[in-house]
């Protein structure tokens, strides 16, 4: 989540007159007279609310100047929301009247969010992504009584009232709703899920089991925090909730035995699991890291630290390969990067050898880093 200060590619996007008051934003500045001390008001409110970061902040167009037509409005709340939360690209309903609710509240290390709308399209294509970066995955329910249609990383999934999908911010993608736009969701830096849930990217716009007992509780902790649930002004009880859901989250997407192990893991193993995997996430892309490195730095025996990572379900040399291969994947994919060529990309991800880089990525991908560069250049079309 952003604050207004952060935002300045919208507020450079203003004037000051001569007499030194504020105009409205240029996109809207010659549609509409109202004067914008209103809307720079409802800024100052907004961001008051987001410095509460362990309560519950609400973003409504009710909140919106009356005297906007429906096309103001949705202009407006859409260059907020994008300010406040980050860019997206969206598509409103010209059948019915603009109206957007969002609440969201932040427990520790993740953010929670429950939305209703007269919206039927969000996507971030490439222009999003230039620029606002984002490495986030998006876990979300749908609460209407309608089917979305998600397209991301070259997968299709239909969404069915009442189950669920992940998504992530880092990359295109696109959905697409119906009648209804209801949903409850959780977003977690993808660091956070990745030490949890082994190749959690590959669960991205593919099926999830809404009906596993982790995801239905997840479901009504959704609900009950929707209802009543904020940690009011205590950041200690905020981090519990959060680091509580995430580890249910885990639980519920997961597959393997990565996050069930973290989540059912108490005291010392616990603490020293996750340290472990914090470093390797901190240093996987450098080429001299091995399980010496860790050994020194932890002072645990090698045996010790490999018998925690395949409790966890990966040892560290698969885990370090994997880890590598997915940034390889981002940055193939990441405008960014596009001017790097494949044997830079491999150095950079902590491969010294770009033969066996390029053997690697095709056996973990199904095809060779230059084809995959092709194919995600061609799905642009796609990108909903």
């Amino acid at each position: 989540m952003r604050t207004i200060a952060q935002s300045s590619w919208i507020l450079a996007s203003c004037e000051t007159a001569a007499d030194g008051s504020d105009k409205l934003p240029q996109r809207l500045a010659s549609d509409c007279a109202f004067n914008s001390a209103n809307v720079w008001q409802f800024w100052a409110r907004h961001e008051k609310g987001t410095s509460d970061m362990t309560g519950k902040m609400l973003f409504s167009s009710d909140q919106l100047p009356a005297a906007f037509d429906d096309r103001q409005r949705f202009g407006l709340w859409r260059d907020l929301y994008s300010a406040q939360y980050g860019l997206l690209d969206f598509t409103r309903a010209e059948d019915r009247p603009f109206t957007a609710r969002l609440e969201f509240a932040q427990f520790g290390p993740v953010a929670t969010g429950w939305f209703e709308g007269a919206l039927i399209r969000a996507r971030r294509t490439r222009h999003e992504l230039r620029r606002d970066a984002r490495d986030e995955l998006f876990l979300f329910f749908n609460c209407g009584h309608s089917p979305i249609e998600v397209h991301q990383c070259g997968r299709e999934l239909v969404v069915q009232p009442g189950t669920s999908a992940l998504l992530n911010y880092y990359e295109p993608g696109d959905c697409r709703h119906g009648k209804d736009h209801l949903w409850t969701a959780f977003t977690v830096e993808r660091h956070r899920l990745r030490s949890l849930v082994r190749n959690v990217e590959d669960l991205v716009a593919m099926p999830l089991d809404s009906q596993s007992e982790a995801m239905k509780h997840l479901q009504r902790y959704a609900r009950f925090l929707s209802e009543e649930g904020t940690a009011g002004d205590d950041p200690a009880l905020a981090e519990h909730i959060g680091n509580s859901l995430l580890d249910l989250i885990a639980l519920a997407i997961g597959p393997n035995r990565d996050g069930i192990e973290l989540a059912r893991m108490r005291g010392l193993r616990a603490a020293r699991l996750r340290t472990i995997l914090a470093q390797i996430e901190a240093h996987f892309d450098d080429p001299e890291f091995s399980l010496d490195s860790i050994v020194r730095q932890q002072r645990l025996s090698a045996r010790y630290v490999q018998t925690l990572l395949q409790d966890s379900g990966c040892g560290f040399t698969e885990r370090v390969a994997e880890l590598r291969l997915q940034k390889a994947r981002r940055m193939l994919t990441d405008i960014r990067h596009e001017q790097m060529g494949i044997g830079d990309i491999a150095g950079a991800c902590g491969f010294t050898d770009a033969a066996y880089f390029t053997r690697r990525f095709r056996m973990r991908f199904g095809m060779s880093p230059t084809a995959f560069r092709g194919a995600s250049v061609s799905h642009e079309g796609m990108e909903i």
